[in-house]
């Protein structure tokens, strides 16, 4: 598989092979906590401050990876409480454009029914999560 032949990395969750100006862009999904300890104090004060951390590890660790293979690394952050990461709402936006057009729907709409869809299924990980636990 492509980005696994060279090193033990997988730069990609998801694979989109046009993206923007026919480059792949390699999603990198990743769910947050803002109680990590490492981003506790932060995220008290700034909204998405643990989705931008979360963000700037991703390139940090995929960048140099995700360039060898000819890619765009874009990191899809959410934190466990629903606040997404800069990059990962203008690439869901942009996703949307393309349905919205395909689908011949409004933007807005199909932006409402994306993120709506993604936040349940953001509430219904974190239940099992919770449910899984010993008490």
């Amino acid at each position: 598989m492509g980005g696994w032949s060279k090193q033990n990395t997988r730069p990609a969750d998801v694979l989109v092979p046009n993206w923007v100006l026919g480059k792949p862009a390699a999603f990198d999904l990743s769910v947050t906590s803002t109680l990590n300890t490492q981003v506790f104090q932060e995220a008290c004060v700034t909204a998405g401050s643990a989705a931008l951390a979360t963000q700037v590890r991703k390139h940090r660790v995929n960048d140099e990876r995700c360039r060898e293979l000819g890619w765009v690394c874009i990191p899809l952050v959410v934190e466990t409480y629903g606040c997404w990461g800069s990059e990962a709402i203008q690439a869901l936006s942009r996703l949307a454009i393309r349905l919205s057009t395909r689908q011949g729907c409004p933007k807005s709409h199909v932006c409402n029914e994306l993120f709506g869809r993604l936040s349940l299924a953001l509430v219904r990980a974190n239940s099992r999560a919770i449910l899984s636990r010993s008490l």
